[in-house]
């Protein structure tokens, strides 16, 4: 006869739970956002409100109020708020912009969240879907698969990359969809090299901004991210040059360019 496998004990199960438990807080704790506070709060021309979808910047002007809504997908364990300056400005301007919530802050557990937005707000007729690092892998997928999920879907406008490009499996070469990638000339994780590279499966046409002395971590505002390289210019301008592409978009998209 075989001898019977002990089972472990109830103090050696607690420890392998207990180590199970601090690995993955320790894998999905989120980076710290350290954006401006002021940005969370509503303004005269922005109301800013949580919601379903997300944390959400909507235009107060009914006559400004634009056609066409932005939704920002976080970088893997970043805050959505680390991209408030980017729906700020965007609400700003006339458009509605949400900062969709994900599961433990990872988009690609929820390509599809965009669809909550446009649920939230039927006054928006197309979204421009704008993804930071992995939400970028996760944007592109969404739109690959037609940004729809089961029987929803929604108008997708556009997409916006930011130090991100199209995974292995997203091949939006043959879509008629305006895109924009930023990348920073200083990223030493979604490395220039590495977005030409996967240059193919974005549509013909795709418009490619590289910021110079720019780097991976000041697309947002949560510090410094491990593994990326020194930037050479301060965050904020490479923010605002991160919104003037946005805006560039969207602006695009809605004056009937984006179809």
């Amino acid at each position: 006869m075989k001898p019977k496998r002990r089972r472990p004990g109830p103090a050696l199960a607690a420890s392998l739970l207990g180590v199970a438990a601090l690995t993955g807080a320790f894998f999905f704790k989120p980076l710290p956002a350290l954006e401006d506070k002021g940005l969370l709060s509503s303004r005269d021309s922005v109301r800013v409100e949580a919601g379903t979808s997300g944390l959400c910047f909507v235009p107060t002007s009914p006559s400004g109020a634009k056609s066409t809504g932005l939704v920002v997908y976080c970088g893997a364990k970043i805050p959505p708020e680390a991209y408030a300056y980017l729906a700020m400005a965007c609400a700003e301007a006339g458009y509605t912009a949400v900062l969709a919530s994900m599961p433990l802050n990872f988009s690609i557990l929820a390509p599809s969240r965009a669809l909550r937005a446009a649920v939230a707000y039927p006054g928006v007729k197309r979204w421009v879907i704008a993804g930071h690092s992995l939400g970028g892998v996760a944007a592109a997928a969404f739109a690959a698969a037609g940004a729809r999920s089961g029987k929803d879907s929604m108008d997708l406008g556009g997409l916006l990359l930011l130090a991100s490009y199209p995974g292995s499996g997203a091949d939006l070469s043959t879509k008629s969809l305006p895109v924009v990638t930023v990348g920073a000339s200083r990223d030493a994780l979604a490395t220039p090299a590495r977005i030409a590279a996967a240059g193919a499966r974005l549509p013909a046409g795709s418009r490619y901004v590289e910021i110079t002395g720019g780097n991976h971590a000041q697309f947002g505002e949560y510090g410094p991210q491990p593994g990326d390289g020194l930037a050479d210019i301060p965050g904020p301008t490479q923010r605002k040059a991160t919104v003037d592409e946005a805006l560039g978009l969207l602006d695009r998209v809605e004056a009937g360019g984006g179809k």
